[in-house]
């Protein structure tokens, strides 16, 4: 099987703050934290610790009044124990919540401003507008809830937004998107410190699949779907990789085997060609981008590396059944 995830070598454990503030929506941390506790029985280990904080160290309420939110400490005073931070979302349901809920957390966004480099800064949904505030997505890339997609994109330009991604990792940033993103992003992060066959037994208990309804053809390149963590690393390659230059010895190359070794694995592991599942990598990143919007199809062509806006209108009708026309008809967001 292969082996090139970047798993973390044993050491001291991984200690990550879980960042409350006024009117955050707690939940994902508290499911997070459950996740890392069953990590750590599960390996026997602490792989990871984690330290519930506020900026200032004072209780704080939840959102949609919810109950008194205690920490365990201030961030100004722990931030050099860190290795990463985690912010929860937060409710926002229009441009005009957004700027009030940015003006309302400045001392959170002058804390993560002010924070060391060192300390990697994590978030998931309506939680990463307060990192893009506070300059440290600037010429990264990143990925947040669909429906802000305009708001962003205007807000903040200096960040390589990738909506149509559901994890992007940009070194010591890590974003996802959905109010459940947390989950594909420890997902992500527990497959670098644990073994695959204990990661998998705490998915299987812990880990529940993405609520919304998609088209079954993406159905195997659905990254919370993954069990395997070197198949995970191959799809968030293939996210980055545009269509054009999506070949099996790149992706071969990508995760240092040769081209026939990597197709048997594909085929045992998704039942699909390894040409195959790429290009649905692809297409499930078209079909994202379809369900938000208007967005032309020449444009998505264009941004995902397909060599042509038929090319692509070919595939993905093949793919699916359904042209993208009929496709952004039928599981459009919010409809």
């Amino acid at each position: 099987m292969p082996s090139s995830i970047r798993r973390t070598a044993a050491g001291p454990p991984f200690t990550l703050g879980l960042l409350l503030f006024e009117g955050c929506m707690p939940a994902g941390l508290f499911a997070v934290a459950d996740l890392l506790r069953a990590a750590n029985l599960r390996a026997g280990r602490e792989l990871m610790r984690w330290r519930w904080l506020t900026v200032d160290g004072r209780p704080v309420n939840g959102s949609q009044g919810g109950p008194t939110l205690t920490p365990e400490g201030a961030l100004v005073d722990s931030a050099d124990e860190l290795d990463a931070l985690l912010l929860p979302g937060l409710w926002v349901s229009s441009l005009e919540g957004l700027q009030q809920t940015l003006q309302a957390r400045r001392p959170e966004i002058a804390a993560l401003r002010a924070l060391p480099t060192r300390c990697a800064l994590w978030s998931y949904c309506a939680g990463v507008p307060l990192l893009a505030a506070s300059g440290r997505l600037n010429g990264r890339a990143a990925t947040a809830t669909w429906w802000l997609a305009p708001q962003l994109q205007a807000l903040f330009p200096q960040v390589a937004w990738q909506f149509d991604e559901a994890l992007v990792d940009s070194d010591s940033t890590v974003t996802a998107a959905g109010a459940n993103g947390y989950l594909a992003l420890m997902l992500d992060q527990l497959a670098r410190r644990m073994e695959s066959e204990s990661l998998r037994e705490v998915q299987e208990v812990l880990m529940l699949p993405q609520p919304r309804q998609r088209h079954s053809a993406f159905a195997a390149v659905s990254l919370m779907a993954l069990r395997e963590p070197w198949l995970r690393e191959l799809l968030l390659w293939a996210q980055r990789t545009p269509a054009m230059a999506l070949t099996v010895p790149a992706a071969a190359a990508a995760l240092s085997l040769s081209p026939r070794t990597l197709s048997r694995h594909v085929q045992a592991a998704t039942g699909l060609p390894a040409a195959s599942w790429l290009r649905r990598v692809k297409l499930r990143q078209v079909a994202e981008r379809l369900s938000r919007g208007p967005e032309p199809l020449k444009r998505l062509a264009e941004d995902l590396g397909f060599s042509t806006e038929a090319a692509l209108h070919r595939m993905f009708k093949q793919t699916t059944g359904l042209t993208p026309q009929g496709y952004r008809g039928q599981y459009r967001q919010g409809a």
